[in-house]
């Protein structure tokens, strides 16, 4: 199976519906998902800081999502730290897409999506694709 990680920003949109909730459930269906303590900090975070434009249903909704992720990932804690996208808490993703050595970044974040494939190479990820929700949709 595909090895995949999930950023923050199509978990939180897959909330309403469309896109990336259809590719966040592909990837729990098709792909060895993982997860790292780092990125488990952010998302429980995201659950407070989000509580006052989410409403309460809302934040239950994605509390439940963020679960189902949790118990479907495989927790890795990275050894090595990269410091390659412009924004600094994009890294906790590229260090455990390394530590895994995954085939998707799963993202709508243009930060990530716009790093040069010859960028990625030269820090040893060489398997890795950063993909939209869109694209990954569009992967037999």
């Amino acid at each position: 199976m595909p090895k995949i990680v999930i950023d923050a920003n199509v978990i939180v949109s897959s909330l309403f519906g469309g896109t990336p909730r259809k590719a966040f459930l592909k990837a729990l269906k098709t792909c060895d998902v993982y997860i790292s303590p780092e990125i488990g900090q952010e998302l429980s975070g995201l659950l407070t800081e989000l509580e006052s434009k989410l409403g309460s249903t809302k934040i239950r909704r994605l509390r439940s999502i963020i679960m189902r992720l949790a118990s479907y990932a495989k927790e890795v804690n990275p050894s090595k730290k990269l410091a390659l996208s412009r924004d600094n808490k994009d890294n906790a993703y590229l260090n455990l897409c390394l530590a895994v050595r995954a085939d998707f970044l799963l993202t709508g974040d243009k930060d990530l999506l716009e790093i040069p494939i010859k960028e990625l190479r030269s820090f040893c990820l060489n398997r890795l694709n950063i993909v939209s929700p869109n694209t990954f949709l569009s992967l037999e």
